[in-house]
Parts: C-alpha cells; structure tokens; sequence
C-alpha cells in the first residue's frame, strides 16, 4: 500500500500573490493533528494481541511519534509533512534508543532477536523469535483524517492564494 501523496502544481503569474507561510503552517497543523492521533492510539495499557494496536508499557513508542516540516530550497518547495516513530530532527518526540522498536511490532518480530539454525520452528516451541504482527498504527491515523487533511489542506491553499490588489491613478 503507497502513501498517500498529494502533488498540486500551478505556474504564478503577476495577478496571483501566494503565501507560502500560511501553507506551511497548515502542514504544522497537520503534522500536529497526526502526532496527537497516533499517540493516542498506542497509549491502551498493558500488553497488545495479535492486529490490535502496540500497548502502551514504557511509553518509549508513543513519546517517539514526530513530526516534522522541512524547508523548502531551490529544487523544493517544503510543503510536506513527516509523521513517523523515532522521526530525525522532528517535532514533539524522543529518539528510541537501540533497535528500532515500530518495526518490530509491524513486522512480527522480537526486539533483538536473532534467527539462528532453528528459527524455523518458532511458532512450535523453538527459539520464539517471531511474533504475530500488531497493527500498522501510523496507516490508521492517515486512514481516519484523511477527510479532515484534505478539507483543512484545501481551504488552507484558497485562503493562501489571492488576487494581486491594481493601483489606480
């Protein structure tokens, strides 16, 4: 499954003024809104089952989700907004320290584990270094705002674009 990706392209001619800022500060909006919800969804006490959402124990994987808005350049705009676990240079969030954890529970993997000659036989009682996969907690956040990102997204991008005022003599 792709992420999802919204890519709007205009050419600016002398009647249009763009605000770039206010644009930006809708991703930190948006980025804010994200952190908030996947947090939420992995801060339930105690241990997860199998499809559910990651339980909340340590709090090391909730106080990791990030945000961040890169600057823009010469070959980029900088209109994105990064919401991920351990998100480098992010918002809001403490680096996981040692291996990385999200992936672990996504996957169906046990932290630190190794796969040596019988790793085959994890599920009958070998070595246990698989577990069953818990729920890709960041896919569902993007699934449930997607309405209210595309909406906020849109009237941001209307409210940033306005007619250049003509002076008259």
């Amino acid at each position: 499954m792709g992420t999802p990706f919204l890519h709007v392209d205009f050419q600016q001619n002398g009647e249009l003024n763009f605000n770039r800022a206010r644009v930006r500060r809708a991703f930190v909006r948006i980025g804010q809104m994200h952190m908030r919800e996947a947090r939420k969804l992995v801060m339930r006490r105690g241990r997860s089952a199998q499809g559910e959402n990651p339980g909340y124990q340590t709090g090391r994987l909730a106080k990791s989700i990030g945000y961040r808005v890169p600057r823009g350049g010469a070959k980029r705009p900088g209109f994105l907004a990064r919401i991920a676990p351990n998100q480098r240079n992010g918002e809001g969030n403490r680096m996981i320290e040692g291996d990385f954890y999200p992936a672990y529970l996504v996957y169906g993997v046990r932290g630190g584990a190794k796969r040596k000659r019988g790793h085959h036989r994890g599920a009958s009682g070998g070595s246990g270094w698989r577990i069953a996969p818990r729920n890709n907690f960041m896919v569902e956040t993007l699934e449930r705002n997607r309405s209210w990102t595309q909406y906020f997204l849109a009237s941001e991008l209307r409210k940033a674009v306005k007619p250049v005022k003509r002076r008259t003599k």
